[in-house]
C-alpha cells in the first residue's frame, strides 16, 4: 500500500507541475488582445507534451524498479493505470463535483468554474477541440492514467530506444 501511494503521488506531483506551469505561462496569452484562445490552446498542447514526457519517464522508472525481483513487489502490466487512477483521483472527484453542482450565476460558482478549468489546463486543447462536452472531459481525464500506464509498460518491459536499436538479427538477409 505504501508503494502504491508513493507511486501514485508521483502522478499527482507530475500533473500538478504541469498545471502550475500552465497557470504561470497562461498570463501571456490572456493579456493578448487577439488570438487569445489560439495561444492558450497552443500553450496547453506544449504543456501536454511536457506532461507526457515527464509522466512516462517517472512511471518508466517505477515499472522498471517493480519488475526487479529484488524489489519484492507484486507487479503486473496494468498497474500503471491503477497508479494513474489513484494519483488522478482528486481531479476526478473535482470533475464529478463540478458536473453535479455547477450552476452559473453566483461569484462562488464562477470561482469554482475558474478553479476547475485551471486544473484541466494541460488538457485544454483536448477539451476545446472536442467542444467542451462531457466526453471531452472524460477523454481528458482518462488520458492521464493512460500516460501512466504507457510509461509503466515501457519500464515493465524495459523498452527503450537503445534496446530497440541494439537488437541484432541472427539472420543475415543475403545468407540463404
Amino acid at each position: 500500500m505504501k508503494q502504491t501511494l508513493k507511486s501514485s503521488g508521483k502522478v499527482v506531483v507530475t500533473y500538478l507541475s504541469a498545471v502550475f506551469l500552465f497557470s504561470f505561462f497562461m498570463i501571456g496569452p490572456l493579456s493578448m488582445e487577439n488570438n487569445q484562445y489560439l495561444w492558450l490552446t497552443l500553450l496547453s498542447f506544449i504543456l501536454f507534451l511536457f506532461l507526457w514526457s515527464f509522466m512516462t519517464q517517472q512511471m518508466r522508472k517505477v515499472g522498471f524498479y517493480e519488475k526487479n525481483p529484488a524489489a519484492a513487489i507484486h507487479s503486473y502490466p496494468l498497474k500503471g493505470f491503477v497508479y494513474g487512477l489513484i494519483g488522478f483521483s482528486p481531479f476526478i472527484l473535482l470533475e464529478v463535483l463540478y458536473f453535479l453542482i455547477y450552476q452559473p450565476g453566483t461569484i462562488a460558482m464562477q470561482s469554482f468554474h475558474v478553479l476547475f478549468r485551471s486544473f484541466f489546463g494541460p488538457m485544454y486543447f483536448l477539451i476545446r477541440g472536442l467542444g467542451y462536452t462531457w466526453y471531452a472531459y472524460l477523454i481528458a481525464t482518462v488520458s492521464v492514467p493512460v500516460m501512466s500506464l504507457i510509461g509503466y509498460l515501457i519500464g515493465y518491459y524495459d523498452i527503450s530506444a537503445r534496446n530497440l536499436l541494439n537488437k541484432k538479427d541472427n539472420e543475415d538477409f543475403l545468407d540463404g
